[in-house]
């Protein structure tokens, strides 16, 4: 059983305390994983205008206790606080991340912008957010980005082809089976994207059938298969803080299974785009996730 933990970290708080438990974690465990920062300003107090937008976002919000998951400081951070930087006040943490083996990838620049927005942003506003994220990669290794992670698995077509042309190892915009080529428009673009295929804490948090923290994780176990690439994503807010020790359990439970962990970018190095199913990219809900999120659609026949 293969399992790839893609870990983004959406905040200030998120990059400055749950990255590094995350890390001591992993390197207690032995384990690898990708890392996804956005490199950008924390506006996630701006985040509540999605109680008006997104169907179910304040139900998710009481269900999670995302509150005292994130702090008062992180959700009032862009409105009645000021937006504080993530990336880039972490530069150590980052390149320590790198030094360690970790693989380190782009999550955006203004994570609630890009998620809330993309729609509005039009070509220019994509290719910007895209500009200042990648810009401020290279400020802290000197070099740029080799992947692409979508806030809230959240694209639309002027990012699918702004991403295409910045000769990207891959990207991991989505929700899906397996990895593709997206096909926009008609048009088969030549970055493979490698979905999320599994869903997160932040989805099943709170579920009445669940009553305690053994079902979740049995839960998730239940949902790896071991024919198959298993791409799970944390995040640095939930399972590198409040819950930790239930991320800890889960990564146990998997070694005890037989699991090996590996890094996006090793799975990216071992595809063949030519062998890769060509797939629309639709937009689709989930259970327990408020609004819609990118999915893998049925396999297309692009346009020659």
């Amino acid at each position: 059983m293969e399992v790839a933990l893609k870990i983004d970290v959406d905040t200030h708080q998120g990059m400055g305390e749950g990255v590094p438990r995350l890390q001591a974690m992993l390197e207690r465990e032995g384990i690898v994983a990708s890392f996804y920062v956005a490199m950008g300003p924390d506006n996630s107090g701006r985040a509540v205008i999605r109680a008006f937008r997104n169907r179910g976002f304040l139900a998710k919000m009481f269900r999670t206790k995302a509150v005292s998951m994130y702090g008062l400081r992180t959700v009032l951070s862009g409105t009645l606080l000021p937006a504080r930087p993530i990336a880039l006040a972490f530069p150590e943490i980052m390149r320590g991340l790198k030094r360690s083996g970790f693989e380190v990838g782009v999550h955006g620049y203004d994570h609630v912008r890009w998620q809330d927005w993309i729609d509005d942003l039009g070509d220019h506003g994509v290719r910007e957010e895209l500009s200042d994220a990648f810009e401020a990669y290279h400020a802290i290794f000197n070099q740029a980005p080799q992947s692409f992670a979508a806030p809230g698995w959240r694209t639309s077509a002027s990012a699918l082809r702004a991403l295409d042309e910045m000769n990207l190892d891959y990207r991991s915009d989505t929700r899906g089976r397996v990895p593709y080529r997206c096909v926009v428009e008609g048009r088969m673009l030549a970055t493979i994207e490698i979905p999320t295929t599994l869903p997160t804490l932040d989805e099943v948090m709170g579920r009445a059938d669940l009553r305690n923290r053994a079902a979740v994780i049995e839960l998730h176990l239940s949902q790896f298969k071991s024919d198959a690439l298993n791409v799970h994503t944390v995040h640095a807010e939930t399972e590198g803080m409040g819950e930790l020790d239930s991320f800890t359990a889960l990564v146990r439970g998997l070694k005890a299974r037989g699991a090996v962990f590996v890094q996006l970018r090793e799975i990216a190095t071992r595809l063949k785009a030519a062998e890769l199913p060509a797939c629309e990219v639709i937009r689709t809900t989930l259970p327990g996730r408020a609004g819609w999120i990118s999915a893998q659609g049925a396999a297309s026949v692009p346009a020659s």
